[in-house]
């Protein structure tokens, strides 16, 4: 026998408090063990409930809420590991390394005052070009994906991130060898 598969009964702002503080605590500790970061794992938490919040009237969910939100932090981390690996390599192409480079301390300030300026720029892009971008080159998304899911063109999609890349390019110049 198949379970039943029922849609997740949030129509209020007080029935999602309820569902927010019966389980908050053990999503952040799931996301927490995945990042040992406390900071980075409530925003991970805070992104979790954020989606469900958004998704309330669509979202249809089997079994026990518990277990349906303790999975979306599992692949909520996922995501989070697999974007700060997209990220360090895109820095890495941005700062290109010199033969016979070592860490060091000035090095690694580099690193995190570029990664804080790109964060910065990509919060300053127009909403459309902004929202591509981070489909696009931190959630890995294909062109075709991102304007299924945004009920765009590909044509739209594709402008969208040149005009992004062009802004990004004409602000990292400084750091570009």
């Amino acid at each position: 026998m198949h379970p039943v598969i029922a849609p997740l009964l949030i129509q209020t702002d007080k029935s999602f408090e309820e569902l927010y503080h019966l389980h908050w605590e053990k999503v952040l500790a799931v996301c927490y063990q995945g990042t040992r970061d406390l900071a980075q794992a409530e925003d991970l938490m805070h992104e979790i409930f954020q989606s469900l919040w958004e998704r309330r009237t669509e979202l249809c969910v089997e079994g026990p809420v518990a277990n349906y939100l303790v999975r979306a932090a599992k692949l909520k981390l996922l995501a989070y590991h697999r974007d700060s690996a997209n990220r360090r390599q895109i820095f890495d192409q941005v700062i290109p390394q010199k033969a016979g480079f070592e860490e060091t301390t000035q090095r690694q300030v580099d690193y995190h005052l570029l990664s804080e300026h790109v964060n910065e720029l990509v919060a300053d892009l127009p909403h459309p070009c902004q929202d591509i971008f981070m489909m696009s080159r931190q959630k890995g998304m294909s062109n075709k994906a991102i304007a299924a899911s945004l009920a765009l063109s590909e044509k739209t999609v594709e402008y969208h991130l040149t005009r992004a890349l062009r802004f990004l390019g004409k602000h990292l110049s400084e750091y570009q060898h």
